[in-house]
């Protein structure tokens, strides 16, 4: 017998099995590390989607530029007329201060500015103004014709015409005299203020012995205009001031003197 008949018989080669694939990673842990402890988030409040969310420039723009439109036209139409005004201002400034301005100091003063503030009293003769205040010499009864025949010297020969009349808080006399001169026609108006005197004069330019009715027309126009009650407040003097002219003295009314 053969040797290799005394052997065992061969077993096949066992198949062998193919090596378990590794385990699937395990997806991060979601949790904080081991040992921290995990805090939860709060929900967003609306201050903080406020803050954080975009911006909606897009309704913004639009509100904006409904806002802006109507601005602008009114802006368009107020430009003009506020750079206008603006000027005006600017050249009135200048010009105030380039010519100064007189107020009056007292009543008789402030009757003959008024004449001259707009619109001026322009008669067609030359008509001279003037203002006087005599302090002292009399007492708050004297009747101011009386008073106004001791201060200007005149008589009954040289009167025209003469009357009273109470105004506001005063008794004033009005007197159209004749006297020597040119200017032959002088009308005059006084009053009484406490003990003193308050006189305003106007001499009308003229030849002529007896007014005429030009002169008797634009003498009570002239009255007119100033002898009203808001100018004689006991107190108060008008509220008018004057141009300053060159040498200081009252302008001529009417048309000015040629040469």
């Amino acid at each position: 017998m053969s040797l290799a008949s005394r052997l065992p018989p061969s077993r096949p080669a066992a198949t062998r099995r193919p090596a378990n694939p590794p385990p699937p990673a395990a997806p991060p842990a979601s949790g904080p590390p081991p040992g921290v402890p995990e805090r939860r988030r709060r929900a967003r409040g609306r201050l903080s989607r406020l803050l954080t969310g975009p911006l909606p420039t897009a309704a913004l723009e639009a509100r904006l530029a409904a806002v802006a439109r109507p601005a602008l036209r009114v802006l368009g139409v107020a430009a003009p007329v506020l750079c206008v005004a603006a000027l005006a201002w600017a050249l009135a400034d200048a010009w105030s201060r380039r010519v100064p301005t007189l107020t009056p100091r007292h009543r008789a003063e402030a009757l003959c500015f008024a004449l001259v503030a707009p619109p001026r009293f322009a008669p067609p003769m030359t008509v001279e103004p003037g203002a006087a205040l005599v302090r002292g010499r009399f007492n708050a009864a004297t009747p101011p014709t009386l008073a106004l025949r001791e201060v200007m010297h005149f008589d009954d020969r040289m009167v025209i015409a003469e009357r009273t009349q109470h105004i506001g808080d005063y008794d004033v006399a009005t007197e159209w005299l004749r006297l020597p001169g040119p200017a032959r026609h002088w009308l005059v108006v006084g009053w009484m203020e406490g003990g003193d005197l308050a006189v305003c004069s106007f001499r009308f330019a003229g030849e002529a012995d007896d007014l005429t009715p030009e002169e008797s027309l634009w003498g009570s126009q002239l009255l007119a205009r100033i002898l009203v009650p808001e100018n004689f407040h006991a107190g108060t003097l008008p509220p008018v001031r004057l141009r300053a002219g060159r040498d200081g003295a009252l302008p001529l009314l009417g048309p000015t003197p040629s040469g």
